[in-house]
């Protein structure tokens, strides 16, 4: 796997080949998107593709890992001049697949608003809270948490820019258009290597174990505790199918679920199209080494020959698993039970 460096390294503008749909322009000027002052302003913003992660390889602190998993590609331009003027919410500049989109029929909104959820959910768990990482009283080397953007290259008939690359620009975009002209805290994050971009995924199960490896190659270990940042109805999938089948301990993975706006007959078929397209072929096909689930990998860009990529200079149970092979000798396979906080029973139901 490439360094810290060369993964959060950010493309140049020619990765996008325009034959999708253009990035559209707010119609307002570029002043009203940003405020001259802020408490988040950073002075010494420059463009993403001038700056590298500084990567906290060496704290021995870090060992929670939350990791977004990308959907759709934000598209503009993150090198133009007017980069900023582009609203992430303007569902022109993503590209979405077809059931992503809005509907005006229905009143359905495009998903792309979910998935500025999931990324401000990201940013609001690294810098708010118990795990925050990006406090004005805490050294960069007391922190404990990486976050992880993972989607690769999915739609390469438009863009070769990857999902985990444009959910960081989108991070951007959303930061400077609330006025935080320093690019606010995606840029401060990633700056100083708290968010690292994981670009091979193409499916969930890759999500996972990816991000999971790129966790071991920058810290040079692998972490305890996982966050996944997903849809809702997907929860199942990791919790039940995804952490067991790469044996990772069931006590140490947690998922937070947003879902985009539904109807009830949405709610009903997107269960229900879930059951059918997503849990069921990954009950039956654990690894997605089957013919369905290796299928859409290679329509989505997987090649098989990355993951002896991925997998260099680790163990030898981890080249298995990229194999379809898990083992007990995996090294997380035998970490020990999260410690309990003085509880009894089972958790506390929510309502009465």
């Amino acid at each position: 796997m490439a360094s810290a460096a060369n993964l959060t390294g950010l493309p140049k503008s020619k990765t996008h080949t325009g034959d999708g749909p253009t990035a559209s322009r707010p119609t307002e000027p570029a002043s009203t998107y940003h405020n001259t002052t802020s408490t988040l302003e950073n002075p010494e913003f420059e463009h993403p593709d001038l700056i590298e992660s500084s990567g906290p390889k060496y704290n021995k602190n870090i060992e929670d890992l939350v990791i977004v998993c990308c959907h759709a590609i934000y598209h503009p331009d993150v090198e133009a001049p007017d980069f900023p003027t582009y609203d992430p919410h303007d569902e022109g500049n993503w590209h979405l697949a077809p059931f992503q989109k809005s509907d005006p029929a229905t009143g359905k909104p495009g998903e792309h608003e979910t998935f500025l959820a999931h990324i401000q959910a990201s940013l609001d768990i690294m810098t708010t809270g118990p795990n925050a990482t990006w406090k004005e009283d805490v050294p960069w080397n007391q922190d404990k948490t990486i976050l992880v953007f993972s989607g690769g290259a999915t739609k390469q008939n438009l863009t070769l820019l990857t999902e985990a690359r444009s959910y960081y620009h989108a991070a951007l975009a959303q930061e400077l258009s609330q006025g935080h002209i320093g690019g606010g805290r995606a840029h401060q994050l990633y700056s100083k290597g708290r968010i690292l971009l994981e670009e091979h995924a193409t499916d969930s199960l890759q999500n996972l174990l990816f991000s999971i490896l790129l966790f071991r190659q920058t810290i040079g270990r692998y972490p305890k505790n996982i966050r996944v940042i997903t849809h809702a109805f997907k929860s199942k999938r990791f919790l039940e199918l995804h952490a067991p089948a790469i044996r990772w301990p069931k006590d140490r993975i947690q998922v937070q679920g947003l879902d985009p706006v539904m109807s009830s007959a949405e709610v009903d078929s997107t269960l229900g199209g879930e059951e059918k397209f997503g849990y069921g072929p990954w009950k039956q096909d654990p690894f997605g080494t089957g013919s369905v689930l290796s299928g859409k990998r290679k329509q989505r860009g997987w090649k098989d020959e990355q993951a002896e990529k991925l997998s260099k200079g680790l163990e030898e149970s981890v080249v298995k698993l990229l194999a379809g092979e898990a083992s007990k000798e995996l090294p997380w396979a035998q970490m020990s039970k999260r410690e309990a906080k003085k509880s009894s029973g089972p958790p506390p139901f929510r309502y009465k």
